[in-house]
């Protein structure tokens, strides 16, 4: 019976980070009715800040 549960858990927890990754707009409609707080998107620096790029304009970064 634990096993069941586990398999079940396991399941769900799949079916909830698909469901995020396949329809984000959706998954925020949703956390948003459940009053779950909707994450705030990082703003990047870009490839200014980092130490690894090419600066030359010939490369990308790292």
């Amino acid at each position: 019976m634990i096993e069941v549960a586990v398999a079940l858990l396991i399941v769900c927890a799949a079916a909830i980070y698909w469901y995020a990754r396949l329809f984000p707009q959706g998954w925020g409609r949703l956390r948003t009715a459940v009053g779950l707080p909707t994450p705030q998107p990082t703003i990047g620096k870009g490839c200014g800040g980092c130490s690894g790029c090419d600066r030359s304009g010939k490369g990308g970064c790292h």
